[in-house]
């Protein structure tokens, strides 16, 4: 049994020293490690949760009509889809990032700091993507679920820069 715990320590530390580099004009640029594989990995699942909720909501639960709020707001279907959805994938996201993508032994600060930092991170996603469907589906009249498909392709790199730098930055 030791064997195998050795074996999968081992494994796991390759796998963690990996980085899938590329040199250019005598640069070395690290196109992935092991950080980013894991964002990406994990990442993708939340994002292909959240395409799967916002196709829902929109298709079935909304059934593509005008929510009205307590008589306060009118919400047109694609964003309220979209804002049912980030409610869901948001602690999806927190919880995937947190435990399995960023975790580390050094990390000073709890939980309840690190989740008030993804909130804030987040809200540049959401005020971009709001922004993003307003043009793609108001404006340039594209169909809503590939508009939030490509909303949320645009917005990963944000997204990443923004997590590994401000919400589970170990010296932040």
């Amino acid at each position: 049994m030791d064997s195998n715990n050795s074996k999968i320590k081992t494994l796991k530390r390759y796998i963690a020293d990996t980085d899938i580099n590329i040199s250019f004009k005598n640069r070395k640029v690290n196109l992935l490690n092991y950080q980013k594989f894991k964002y990406v990995f994990f990442g993708g699942c939340n994002v292909v949760l959240s395409w799967i909720l916002y196709f829902m909501f929109y298709h079935y639960v909304i059934a593509k009509r005008y929510v009205d709020v307590f008589g306060l707001i009118t919400i047109s279907p694609h964003i309220f889809a979209f804002l049912l959805s980030f409610a869901v994938t948001f602690f999806t996201g927190f919880f995937l990032n947190y435990y399995l993508v960023f975790r580390s032994d050094g990390m000073r600060f709890p939980i309840g700091n690190r989740l008030f930092r993804y909130f804030v991170a987040n809200m540049g996603s959401v005020v971009l993507n709001y922004l993003l469907l307003k043009l793609f589906v108001e404006k340039l009249h594209w169909y809503p679920t590939p508009s939030q498909i490509l909303c949320t392709s645009i917005i990963t790199i944000y997204s990443y820069l923004a997590q590994r730098k401000f919400t589970f930055s170990k010296n932040f």
